[in-house]
C-alpha cells in the first residue's frame, strides 16, 4: 500500500512502540481490501476506512487494484472528555 505524504508524515510521528502498528494493517488490506471490518466512504466503495489497533484509524482508496493510504488518524485515548 503507498502512503500519501500526509499519511507517511503522522505514521512517522508515532512513538517508536506504534510506528510499526500502520504498516501491518496495511499488509492485510492487498489481499481483501473490502475487508468486512472496512466500511464504504461516502457514496462509493473505492474510497473507505478501518480501524488498526491501538486506537488508529486508516482511510484508503482502492484504484486500478491498487490501494493508496489517505488519512491516517490517531486517536489518543489517554485524555477522554468523558469516562464509562
Amino acid at each position: 500500500m503507498e502512503s500519501t505524504e500526509p499519511a507517511a508524515r503522522v505514521r512517522d510521528s508515532l512513538p517508536a512502540e506504534r510506528r510499526e502498528v500502520p504498516d501491518r494493517g496495511p499488509a492485510v488490506l492487498p489481499a481483501d481490501p473490502r475487508h468486512k471490518l472496512s466500511y464504504a466512504v461516502g457514496g462509493d466503495e473505492a474510497t473507505r476506512e478501518t480501524a488498526l489497533p491501538r486506537n488508529l484509524f486508516i482511510e484508503y482508496v482502492i484504484s486500478d487494484g491498487e490501494l493508496a493510504e489517505l488519512l491516517p488518524t490517531v486517536i489518543d485515548l489517554a485524555d477522554v472528555l468523558v469516562e464509562e
